[in-house]
């Protein structure tokens, strides 16, 4: 059911807050928005790939051939990955050159190069996680 003319506009209020407010999590929501998208063809042909190896399986299995068996559940997970996981042509890696930049600071929400360098002031992944969430609550 589509949106009502009220609903756009406040739904589209609430962008343009949300862009002014915290532009670097606004740009990281339009991220994954656009690569939330599937291709179709390619979970149809992941899940016939994925039903053939359980075929493959339960075919070693019946048989009592441990390296068919072993090869059915690599064929069958590898279905799976290739009907959940975005191929070459997902449109998150088109137009920003894969780095998932939007200015490339680095800061929250997965933008920009990382390094592998601890942070200033030398603590923890979760010490910097909670310093980072009180900054943005104090803003």
């Amino acid at each position: 059911m589509p949106l009502s003319e009220r609903e756009q506009r406040l739904l589209k209020e609430l962008e343009q807050q949300l862009q002014s407010d915290d532009p670097s999590f606004a740009s990281s929501l339009e991220e994954s928005a656009v690569g939330g998208t599937f291709n179709v063809r390619h979970l149809v042909l992941g899940l016939l790939v994925a039903v053939a190896g359980a075929g493959v399986l339960i075919f070693g299995i019946y048989q009592q051939w441990i390296p068919v068996g072993i090869a059915g559940f690599i064929i069958m997970g590898a279905g799976v990955y290739f009907a959940t996981a975005g191929g070459p042509s997902s449109p998150k890696n088109k137009g920003n050159g894969g780095n998932g930049g939007s200015g490339g600071h680095g800061g929250p929400g997965g933008s920009g190069p990382r390094s592998s360098a601890p942070s200033p002031s030398g603590g923890t992944f979760m010490t910097n996680l909670e310093q980072r969430w009180e900054e943005r609550r104090r803003q």
